[in-house]
């Protein structure tokens, strides 16, 4: 599975899904499929991710970060979720590993340290968090957030129903 940073989210960003699925086979993966329109691309083999990542600026123009995580891992960070409450209002951080930080008091968020994700529950929703884009700037650039309600729907896709 692939996350890409920050794609779709303005008029400079646009990465259209078909492009992107049609690059990802290019560079040997096959049963590509994205989901909406935010960079989530499930995949089987393996990419060179460099070598994605120039074709993706070459085609589209957009310059993005992406993050290639096994299913066996993407499984393992989502179950792992410490909190509860509205999917949409949970998020998950994926990172390479994540770096010792001091983490901030931002209550009412609750957030929490993975071995490569932060997990948050944003009661006031992802647009009025109380973290500041610095204390973002401490993890790896190719980190890439997605609430918990995207990260299940990648899972149901990782593991299709029987006879799919």
């Amino acid at each position: 599975m692939a996350l890409l940073r920050g794609v779709n989210v303005g008029p400079t960003t646009k990465v259209p899904m078909a492009t992107l699925r049609e690059l990802f086979a290019e560079a040997g993966a096959t049963d590509v499929v994205t989901l909406l329109n935010s960079g989530n691309v499930v995949f089987s083999g393996d990419v060179d991710a460099s070598a994605l990542l120039a074709r993706i600026r070459e085609q589209t123009g957009v310059q993005t970060h992406l993050l290639v995580i096994g299913g066996a891992d993407f499984r393992r960070i989502v179950e792992a979720f410490p909190f509860e409450g509205d999917e949409s209002r949970l998020v998950i951080a994926f990172m390479p590993s994540v770096p010792a930080v001091e983490l901030p008091d931002v209550a009412p968020e609750l957030i929490a340290l993975g071995e490569d994700a932060v997990y948050q529950s944003l009661p006031d929703g992802i647009s009025n968090t109380r973290l500041t884009p610095a204390f973002w700037k401490q993890f790896p650039p190719e980190t890439t957030a997605r609430n918990l309600r995207t990260a299940n729907k990648l899972l149901a896709l990782l593991d299709p129903p029987a006879g799919h």
